[in-house]
């Protein structure tokens, strides 16, 4: 592990790389129709929910 990584940056990565893919995605216009899309948007949400969570997860990780 790099200096300032920890055992969450894995983690955190993943995440952020599938947020990245799912919106490269949907601004390409290739959702099929309005409910994929809104599927899509969903997986965001979760993905940035996960993410907020990993990262509160690492902060108090940091903090102990």
């Amino acid at each position: 592990m790099a200096r300032n990584e920890t055992i969450y940056t894995p983690i955190l990565k993943k995440i952020q790389e599938e947020k990245n893919a799912v919106i490269t995605y949907m601004a390409s216009g290739r959702p099929k129709n309005y409910e994929e899309y809104q599927r899509l948007v969903g997986r965001i949400e979760g993905l940035s929910f996960l993410e907020e969570e990993v990262q509160s997860l690492e902060k108090q990780f940091i903090e102990d």
